[in-house]
């Protein structure tokens, strides 16, 4: 358990980089790095369905960077239902599957905010399964990504009503 948790504690310091970076590519490379780390993590502590769903998230984040093809976002999708489905034990592991659904689309159909905002709402799925596992590292890991992707979306919210740039990410 102690080493989960220090894999634990380094996927933490990957992530917030990850919610602090306000250029959706980075964003995305160091969101792919993060999962592939808190796989190994959810692997050493025995979560099977977030082990296989973290592997799935992080190649869907690496696939993002190079294509925004709504067939490949399809294929992420199907991978995560048919991989994870069949393991699920408890009910608290379908809010993994529904956030890492949901930040799929979005990693694929979105940038800027909306991007943001629905990866926020993958993060409070996440929080809900890292509680009731007692998986004291991912828990903290997901209250403050959390708190970092809301500030981040605020300073981007706010970067836009200043420029009257709506809909744009700053900088592009």
């Amino acid at each position: 358990m102690f080493i989960a948790q220090l894999v634990g504690g380094f996927a933490f310091l990957i992530g917030i980089m990850a919610f602090w970076q306000k250029d959706d590519v980075k964003f995305r490379y160091q969101m792919t790095g993060y999962c592939f780390v808190m796989a190994l993590h959810f692997f050493l502590m025995g979560a099977t369905v977030a082990a296989i769903g973290a592997v799935i998230n992080g190649l869907r984040s690496y696939a993002s960077v190079k294509s925004q093809s709504k067939v490949l976002m399809a294929i992420f999708i199907a991978l995560l239902i048919g991989l994870t489905f069949p393991n699920i034990e408890q009910w608290y592991e379908i809010p993994t599957i529904v956030g890492s659904a949901i930040a799929t689309w979005a990693l694929f159909s979105t940038r800027g905010i909306p991007l943001r905002s629905l990866i926020l709402l993958n993060s409070c799925c996440w929080l809900v399964h890292n509680l009731l596992t007692g998986s004291i590292g991912g828990s903290l890991i997901e209250a403050t990504f959390v708190v970092t992707n809301s500030i981040t979306i605020y300073q981007l919210f706010k970067a836009q009503t200043s420029t009257g740039l709506h809909g744009v990410e700053p900088g592009k």
